[in-house]
């Protein structure tokens, strides 16, 4: 039996090491590596379904041919000499009638290994394609970050077990986080006094002091909570003469959220502010984790500068997490920007729909995502897919929604059967992935693929087919946070990088800065500010992700889920709804059916419905998500879509 390193490639914080047990090309086991020093060898209960995964009677495992109508998923077994040979002549009659520019790759997180993730984008560059802005997640709250820390990074997992106070603001780390929530758990142990905020009660608010402030409230609950801290003589004098930059502007701002207006608009009591405030001030060192749900609101990005500028009040270096995948790799080598002839033209992902309603994109070449679930506004995006002169590739695993739309669609590898590099978004070990077993019928993984099609377009350029293992090792040789050899990485499996310093600031000031130049350079208001979020309709719809689904993978290899919506009782009352009835729920984007599960798990004037689910027609809830953008990053703000909800039966 063999044993090969792994790593799971899925968009979450934990980024596990695997071994992964191996006898006649067939996994048989995969265990967490107990190794390591920040996964520690368990498992979520995602990865526990991998075998299921991989040997699923669902994949997709050889080229097809579309021949129903878009959305139908009626397909004809092809060769890839077929398959090739249609894309890439498709491809130059495009470029030879459009421009390249006509021609849009559309990627995101469904592998995250660099090469998986990164090495298509030598073809695109190469031949001068449009390309997708990554902006469906956190980019508002990295941004908002940076206008006052330079770069988004922050604490990591270890600075969880020093804390006396941990905070977890609009996290459910039980179910998004698992590694993270049992350091936090180890520290409860350890002595330290934990707090949660957020609006829904979950699975992690049992944890701790529950807090619930209104929807969208939270950049006023931070900024109630910098005036207490100031009034009260609470801040470290010392720490923000030398470190910060606009403190006395930034007390100037906060004087406003005083206890009774912090109170009003949060809906929580003066005593809940003030208790976590003294136990902030007093509590030292601690740690807030800063979830990226709440920055999917229109004022995200609002939300996430008043609460990162805390922990600067009480003399923390960076004492928060958010995001800590800033790191030194030569992106510009991985992606082949060299390669690009022509100006680049990008696409925010979140409003697809309108950006392809003027016919000026003429293929997407889709991979490592599925927009037909996971984008709001999803009839809009429907339809836009449904024509018959967008020509649509995919490149997937399964047959996605997204799939049944394609012209041709290719099978893809799962991580088991390629080779790649993977670095976490929340810790700071970098770890491989050795390929465990052969592809499965024909599939090919990121990397072969556009490989080949360099080769059916007849492209000489030598980046196009460079090696995998070459390229980890000239990416390892590029970063200055590494201090180690690709031969010393494969023996082990994983390694630590070298991480940023926390007292280092890369703002105009090369400080903290309560009062941001960068952003008042950009026109935008220095100091965070509380937005008040209106909708048309009465009632906040919360679309989070679910503990057993990550996007929209696993489904396939997991319990059907009911198709539920959960409101408060209160507002059940009101409309006359009972727990289990039929209900449509409804705003000016559409129409959905769904069962309501009357709880007080979320308050009055809220309604819960995760990411992935499908109504009883098989419409998702992006269907009514609003495909508005922020400011900040661009981000999407999912969070601030509004519905009405009536009884149907």
């Amino acid at each position: 039996m063999r044993k090969v390193f792994a790593t799971c490639p899925r968009d979450c914080y934990d980024t596990c090491s695997l071994i992964v047990y191996v006898e006649d090309n067939k996994i048989v086991k995969i265990e967490g590596r107990k190794d390591h020093p920040t996964t520690q060898g368990f498992l979520c209960s995602k990865a526990r379904k991998y075998l299921k995964y991989v040997y699923s009677k669902d994949r997709v495992l050889y080229p097809m041919r579309r021949v129903g109508k878009k959305g139908e998923g009626k397909f004809k077994r092809i060769s890839w000499e077929e398959a090739l040979k249609e894309i890439t002549n498709k491809i130059k009659e495009i470029i030879r009638e459009y421009g390249p520019q006509a021609i849009l790759h559309y990627e995101y997180a469904g592998h995250c290994g660099l090469l998986n993730y990164y090495f298509p984008l030598r073809f695109f560059n190469a031949i001068g394609a449009s390309s997708i802005q990554h902006t469906i997640c956190d980019s508002a709250g990295e941004e908002a970050i940076a206008l006052h820390y330079g770069l988004h990074y922050g604490s990591f997992p270890g600075d969880i077990l020093k804390a006396k106070m941990i905070v977890l603001w609009g996290i459910n780390s039980a179910w998004t986080n698992l590694h993270g929530y049992t350091l936090v758990l180890k520290a409860k142990r350890n002595g330290a006094k934990i707090y949660v905020i957020d609006p829904v009660k979950t699975k992690t608010s049992n944890i701790g002091i529950h807090i619930r402030p209104k929807v969208g409230s939270d950049a006023a609950l931070a900024l109630g909570i910098a005036n207490y801290i100031i009034e009260n003589n609470l801040y470290d004098e010392k720490f923000i003469e030398k470190y910060t930059f606009g403190f006395e502007k930034f007390k100037e701002h906060v004087k406003s959220f005083t206890l009774d207006k912090t109170s009003k608009i949060t809906g929580l009591s003066k005593e809940e502010i003030t208790n976590f405030a003294e136990d902030y001030a007093n509590l030292k060192p601690n740690i807030i984790h800063i979830g990226y749900g709440m920055q999917r609101h229109l004022n995200g990005g609002e939300i996430v500068r008043a609460i990162c500028l805390l922990p600067a009040l009480i003399g923390l270096h960076r004492g928060f997490i958010y995001c800590n995948g800033v790191r030194d790799f030569d992106l510009d080598y991985l992606t082949g920007k060299n390669l690009r002839k022509v100006p680049e033209k990008s696409i925010n992902m979140v409003q697809l729909g309108m950006a392809l309603k003027n016919g000026e994109i003429k293929m997407i070449f889709i991979y490592g995502a599925n927009p037909l679930i996971t984008l709001p506004n999803q009839n809009l995006v429907r339809r836009i897919f449904q024509q018959e002169d967008l020509f649509i590739v995919v490149h997937d695993i399964f047959k996605t929604e997204t799939a049944n739309y394609a012209d041709i669609l290719l099978p893809a590898t799962t991580f088991f059967e390629t080779v790649d590099v993977h670095v976490s978004y929340w810790h700071e070990y970098i770890s491989i992935n050795e390929k465990a077993i052969e592809p499965l019928g024909e599939a090919k993984s990121n990397v072969e693929l556009f490989k080949e099609l360099a080769r059916y377009m007849g492209l000489n350029d030598k980046e196009l087919y460079e090696d995998e293992w070459e390229i980890i090792r000239n990416l390892l040789a590029k970063s200055k946070m590494v201090n180690f050899t690709l031969e010393e990485l494969r023996s082990k499996g994983f390694a630590k990088l070298k991480t940023f310093p926390k007292d280092e600031y890369q703002t105009p000031s090369g400080k903290i800065e309560f009062y941001s130049q960068k952003a008042e350079q950009r026109g935008l208001n220095p100091l965070p500010q509380h937005v008040e979020i209106k909708g048309k309709y009465p009632i906040f719809l919360l679309t989070p992700r679910h503990r057993d689904i990550l996007g929209s993978q696993f489904r396939n290899v997991m319990p059907r889920f009911e198709p539920v919506i959960e409101i408060n009782i209160e507002d059940a009352v009101e409309r006359g709804i009972k727990d289990g009835n039929i209900v449509a729920v409804y705003n000016d984007l559409g129409e959905i059916v769904l069962r309501a599960k009357v709880s007080d798990k979320v308050p009055r004037g809220v309604a819960l419905a995760y990411f992935f689910i499908k109504d009883l027609k098989g419409r998702c809830i992006n269907t009514l998500t609003t495909d508005e953008t922020q400011i900040y990053g661009g981000c999407s703000t999912f969070n601030s879509t509004f519905i009405e909800i009536r009884k149907l039966k």
